[in-house]
């Protein structure tokens, strides 16, 4: 299972996501670790919050997107709806908003493998994605727990069981 585990390459990054150096700026309170993913919907850095001792992930959305008329509302409406939920199985927003021309959210930062990349990768046998999916009932009570909440976004994230 050692091999599952390895790194997997990251998607393609918007052609307007920004620099870790334009992060930084935006984002002084934040030591900026590494990128950890990008994708269609931005790019995801694992940052540190000295002032805490946290680590946390920082996504930040593509400028492409905070250009349609609609989307700051939106993503207002869906961060907060986010950030309310509360369960074991979904990462948590600690924050927010707009900083530097970057909408971001900052979030509860997971150690581990992308499910979805390794998957897609072929890193798993049937056997061992199974293996991480979590056995008792309630585990798999996300669903209506995050449809109570109204949430219908793919940004929600899921944590895996290890």
């Amino acid at each position: 299972m050692a091999e599952v585990a390895a790194p997997t390459q990251p998607e393609a990054a918007p052609a307007d996501a920004p620099t870790v150096k334009e992060v930084a700026a935006a984002f002084p309170e934040l030591e900026i670790v590494q990128v950890i993913g990008r994708g269609g919907m931005g790019i995801v850095f694992k940052v540190r919050q000295p002032r805490i001792e946290r680590f946390a992930a920082l996504k930040i959305l593509p400028p492409h997107l905070a250009a349609q008329p609609d989307f700051a509302q939106r993503f207002i409406r869906e961060a907060r709806a986010l950030a309310r939920l509360g369960h074991p199985n979904i990462v948590g927003v600690y924050d927010f908003g707009e900083a530097g021309g970057f909408y971001y959210l900052l979030m509860e930062y997971i150690d581990g493998v992308n499910l979805r990349e390794a998957l897609r990768a072929e890193r798993f046998t049937p056997e061992q994605a199974l293996s991480v999916v979590p056995k008792k009932r309630h585990n798999y009570s996300i669903l209506p727990h995050a449809t109570a909440q109204r949430i219908r976004s793919a940004s929600a994230r899921l944590r895996v069981a290890r």
